[in-house]
């Protein structure tokens, strides 16, 4: 009798530390059903009468066979302790997360009777990372969101965290190719932290720092960047780490400096259009003049021969006054639809004596295929023959120049390609053609491309110059196609 006290004793002092672990414990057989429960399963899953020999997953999970990863199988199997991250739901319906924990009951020849299931309620701290995740990830999104660049530096100028835009700015292609680098040499390509540094000063002086950084990239040019720093600080006021905050102004300062360009050009065009007037009227009385002399007196061939260089001079300094003129107060467009075959066609027979005395061969390739387009032929014309002398002047000692032209279906447009076998452009004077005034040439006034190319623009074309020292010089001419009013083509010659 006395004995059965003790063991009831017992059973209930055990019974009380079980609930006193305040974790959920369950005892599983060999097949898996429940043997007991403490309280604490009690308190979701239901009592231990309703529990006691059902299966475990049945109870619990409310599946039909035993979980995936069940780590009660797995310690049956090893003989022991196993772990895993599971849900359960209660028996209101509600989904709750456990890891549970299972511990091998084995008997004095080391034979497995039960498994103990700890299961420690993880469902607030799941849920709660879920939140933290949910949270992360939106503003994550919302970093990722901002078109500019933006960086966190520590006091070690390593990178810390950025965004998709610092990636695209500086041309990487993962997160890992920043994080935990030196920003200035990522971003700037430096050895040591930069001059002026906005970051250095924010991390001296705690307060928000601006500069305006221009630096060359190999494969864009120069770049031009507006760069804001501003402090994280503990709860002490130091200053932890720093906010980079990076925005490409490249496309605002060249818009201000075209602006500002083409505000020297109206101003530059005016004066000339002004000194051009002022010229042309005594220029034309020398013309004149001169002319009526050949015309009229009997001179001896020396005076002739001075005359006839006035005459030459005069039309010379004629032409400049009228791409002067051009330049400032450009000639009013007419279109009409034409082929662009024909204006080639001009522009060739043009060329032709000047080619034969020059020993240039010229070359024409030109689509049967080509749709009519809306054309002003007298100044496009004008602007082939220019590319055309040029390439004429560039092969003093003979050559080949070559005029293909095709449609290019892909784009909607006609090329047409002037190629010769010249001596070549250097890359320095590559980039300055379009340039007005810019000229190689010792009577030229540097207006003849510019003109060009403002003539193929209106037209809705575009013009580029390849060229290479001692091979030759392409110009690409790319003209767009009105497919609504297309017809007609040229003819192969």
């Amino acid at each position: 009798m006395e004995d059965t006290r003790l063991l009831e004793e017992s059973s209930e002092r055990l019974k009380a530390i079980l609930d006193g672990i305040g974790e959920g414990i369950s005892i599983i057989d060999e097949d898996l059903k429940i043997i007991w429960v403490n309280s604490i399963i009690e308190k979701w899953a239901g009592s231990l009468d309703d529990l006691k020999g059902k299966y475990c997953y049945k109870a619990y999970q409310k599946r039909d066979e035993p979980c995936e990863n069940c780590p009660t199988l797995k310690a049956f199997k090893t003989k022991k302790i196993q772990k895993a991250r599971q849900f359960a739901i209660d028996n209101k319906g509600n989904i709750k997360y456990f890891e549970f924990t299972s511990s091998p009951m084995l008997d004095e020849d080391g034979r497995i009777q039960a498994v103990i299931e700890l299961a420690v309620d993880l469902t607030e701290k799941i849920q709660l990372e879920h939140k933290l995740k949910e949270t992360k990830d939106r503003l994550q999104a919302i970093f990722d969101g901002i078109g500019d660049g933006v960086s966190v530096v520590d006091r070690n100028y390593q990178i810390l965290r950025v965004n998709r835009a610092i990636l695209k700015m500086f041309n990487k292609r993962d997160y890992l190719d920043l994080i935990g680098k030196k920003c200035f040499m990522e971003y700037h390509k430096e050895e040591v932290v930069c001059e002026s540094c906005p970051v250095e000063k924010t991390f001296s002086s705690g307060e928000p720092s601006h500069i305006t950084k221009a630096y060359q990239e190999h494969d864009k040019g120069k770049i031009v960047l507006d760069i804001y720093s501003f402090p994280i600080k503990d709860d002490e006021g130091e200053v932890m780490q720093v906010i980079e905050y990076i925005k490409d102004v490249t496309n605002s300062v060249k818009l201000e400096d075209q602006l500002l360009y083409q505000e020297r050009l109206a101003a530059t065009g005016e004066l000339a259009a002004g000194i051009a007037h002022e010229i042309r009227n005594p220029l034309g009385n020398i013309s004149a003049s001169t002319q009526f002399v050949l015309s009229k007196y009997k001179l001896n061939e020396v005076l002739r021969k001075h005359l006839k260089i006035v005459l030459k001079n005069a039309q010379n300094a004629n032409r400049i006054i009228k791409d002067l003129l051009d330049f400032a107060k450009p000639n009013e467009v007419s279109f009409k639809m034409s082929s662009v075959s024909s204006v080639v066609e001009s522009v060739c027979n043009l060329v032709k004596v000047r080619c034969i005395k020059q020993r240039v061969r010229l070359a024409k390739r030109i689509s049967r295929r080509l749709p009519s387009l809306l054309l002003d032929k007298k100044q496009l014309e004008e602007a082939f023959l220019n590319f055309m002398l040029n390439s004429i002047d560039a092969m003093p000692e003979g050559g080949r120049l070559t005029i293909t032209v095709y449609p290019d279906s892909e784009n909607n447009e006609i090329v047409v390609n002037f190629s010769d076998t010249g001596c070549g452009i250097s890359p320095e004077n590559l980039n300055k053609l379009f340039q007005p005034f810019f000229t190689t040439k010792a009577d030229g006034v540097g207006l003849g491309l510019y003109l060009a190319r403002q003539v193929i623009g209106y037209h809705k074309g575009k013009v580029n110059i390849e060229s290479k020292i001692g091979e030759g010089t392409k110009v690409i001419v790319r003209l767009a196609i009105q497919r609504e009013r297309g017809g007609g083509g040229g003819e192969n010659k």
